[in-house]
């Protein structure tokens, strides 16, 4: 009798898993999560800080460079510039150009006009990808980062009107995307 209760109970068994396999393979399978980054600071290049609050985009200044990055500035909920306040780069960075004057040019005439900000884009995730930093004597003075999925930035630089960062409109995320096309970065994943 045991040997018959142990018979069926393995015979149940089997059926079961033959039942949660024929399940599973009903429903597609979903892709994996995608691995998770894990923001650090890179202490083996380290530039010297010189952030001046009184940059303004609206009113135009000086620099000697500015490098574009093609970067992942976020994690969690935090956001973070390319560059931490000891001068050290994140270890995120995929691609840095350095803008020609033509670039910067077009660069700040977006960041500083006011009617980048007319009408914006509405949405929430902010995950900046695409960031600049500007130099002056070998120091950097000032960082801008921009989210082109949810066209947001923020930059120690004034935008316009007193602000460090704003939610800009459709025209601005398509200069600003044409902007990291030229620059040959490969954009939001």
């Amino acid at each position: 009798m045991h040997k018959l209760k142990f018979f069926l109970f393995i015979l149940l068994l089997a059926i079961s898993c033959k039942k949660n396999v024929e399940i599973e393979n009903q429903y597609p399978k979903l892709p994996p999560k995608p691995e998770r980054i894990k923001i650090h600071w890179l202490s083996n290049k380290i530039n010297k800080m010189a952030i001046n609050p009184l940059l303004s985009h609206e009113k135009g200044f000086v620099c000697d460079s500015v490098i574009g990055i093609d970067y992942v500035g976020f994690e969690g909920g935090r956001s973070y510039y390319p560059i931490n306040e000891k001068g050290e780069y994140i270890n995120t960075v995929i691609r840095k150009q350095k803008l020609n004057e033509v670039q910067f040019l077009k660069l700040n005439s977006i960041l500083g006009n006011k009617s980048t900000y007319i009408n914006p884009t509405i949405a929430s995730c902010y995950e900046p990808r695409l960031a600049f930093i500007y130099f002056k004597d070998n120091k950097v003075i000032g960082q801008t980062q921009i989210c082109l999925g949810c066209a947001q930035l923020q930059s120690t630089a004034e935008t316009v009107n007193g602000k460090f960062g704003d939610l800009f409109n459709e025209k601005a995320t398509e200069e600003l995307n044409n902007l990291r096309i030229e620059l040959g970065f490969k954009g939001e994943d």
